[in-house]
């Protein structure tokens, strides 16, 4: 008998997790897949050929006339094209979500939470009913998102349908509760780490997979691809070091319990720092901002101080870009566990007290910097220090899995369903 499973998920970086899963499953006839892809996880799913819902769908125009208005006068003010989300999708999803908040709450307390929280304020429990009463699913797979995933496994729990969660880094600094029957980890750390912030799951509810939105990186593992050195970035020498600097707009801070976001200041200073590390070790910089981070910053300063040893690399994709570098260095980029999953070494800089949310160097698999003076010291380490690096390997295969995970989240949802 064919199983329905519906697939919930909100924003692009969290549909990534969710697309190697469905490739793994969507050939197999003992499955019907229903996708409700939200926010700008709608353009990612589109930009992948696959079927796809999204609150639009379960909006009713007769019905819905309160949500519908309050969608129009919300997507007004926050619906962005540059998203490549349909101005009609950012109606009903802001609409129906809100619409929720004043059937739950009440019109006075909606308004309130909302000019408190904004979208923060939502958890669509009713929307999740409607849909799961339309798509009536065997089973309901997530990712670890707030709000419409959050409440996709509310309203599934209460009806008794199995439900299953996927985590994507290490457990710390959760936002909300897992309440999922089933949780895919990216290692035994995340559980330990889960465990200490409170979630309480027995044994057989975890599963170590790693992480289906990292799947591509071990399709670029092997040497330092020279040849895509020489041809996108013909004014280096390609076969002296390379740097690659992943920046990121802000970074948690563990002690201060808070987002840092960083100023101007700190991302010239960091440009500043590891561009004379690389000098100093006869090697090159390749930057590449993070996508929200405006890229007039990275051209002024290179204009500016015209190092002939550094290169824009933001225009470029990320696997083969990772794959022609000699050492990666971030602050807590996810990027970086993709380059510990393609075998390239990982400094990781950490100039803020206490511990990072991602303490790659504490566990002994990225090269950790504590302060800007260090770089070039570090920097010559990761180059050069050959038995080091091969204990590093060691540990990165104890700590992450080294097989994709789409396929085994893919055959876990068969266990469970079949069983």
């Amino acid at each position: 008998m064919t199983k329905t499973v519906l697939f919930v998920t909100y924003g692009g970086g969290h549909a990534r997790m969710i697309i190697p899963i469905i490739r793994a499953l969507e050939s197999d006839t003992d499955f019907r897949i229903e996708t409700l892809a939200l926010t700008t996880g709608g353009p990612i799913f589109k930009s992948e050929n696959l079927p796809f819902k999204g609150f639009k769908d379960f909006l009713d125009p007769a019905k819905d006339k309160e949500a519908l208005a309050w969608g129009k006068k919300l997507a007004a003010i926050h619906h962005s094209p540059d998203s490549g989300m349909e101005e009609a999708e950012s109606v009903a999803y802001l609409g129906l979500s809100y619409w929720d908040l004043a059937l739950r709450y009440g019109e006075a307390e909606a308004a309130r939470l909302w000019a408190e929280k904004g979208r923060h304020a939502f958890l669509p429990l009713t929307v999740m009913e409607r849909v799961i009463d339309v798509v009536k699913p065997d089973m309901v797979v997530t990712t670890n998102s707030p709000k419409s995933e959050q409440a996709a496994i509310e309203v599934a729990n209460k009806r008794n349908i199995p439900t299953l969660s996927t985590v994507d880094l290490f457990g710390i600094r959760h936002f909300h509760p897992l309440e999922a029957k089933f949780i895919t980890v990216l290692c035994q750390k995340t559980i330990d780490n889960m465990r200490a912030e409170g979630v309480n799951k027995p044994d057989s509810a975890f599963i170590i997979a790693g992480n289906p939105a990292f799947d591509r990186a071990f399709d670029y593992r092997g040497p330092i691809d020279y040849a895509y050195r020489k041809i996108h970035f013909p004014n280096l020498d390609f076969n002296k070091p390379m740097l690659l600097w992943i920046d990121m707009p802000a970074y948690w801070n563990l002690i201060e319990r808070r987002l840092h976001t960083r100023e101007p200041s700190e991302v010239i200073r960091d440009l500043d720092t590891l561009a004379d590390a690389a000098a100093k070790n006869d090697g090159f910089m390749l930057i590449r901002p993070h996508p929200s981070q405006p890229r007039a910053i990275y051209d002024d300063w290179m204009k500016k101080y015209n190092h002939p040893h550094v290169a824009y690399a933001g225009g470029v994709p990320l696997y083969p870009l990772l794959k022609a570098v000699d050492v990666v260095a971030t602050y807590t980029s996810t990027v970086s566990v993709e380059a510990l999953l393609m075998h390239r070494k990982v400094i990781q800089l950490q100039y803020h007290p206490g511990e990072s949310d991602l303490p790659l160097g504490q566990w002994g698999v990225a090269w950790q910097v504590r302060s800007p003076q260090s770089l070039p010291n570090i920097l010559e380490a990761a180059l050069n220090d050959v038995e080091e690096w091969q204990h590093m390997q060691e540990r990165i295969s104890n700590l992450l899995p080294q097989e994709k995970a789409g396929p085994k989240v893919a055959t876990h949802i068969k266990q469970i369903l079949f069983s």
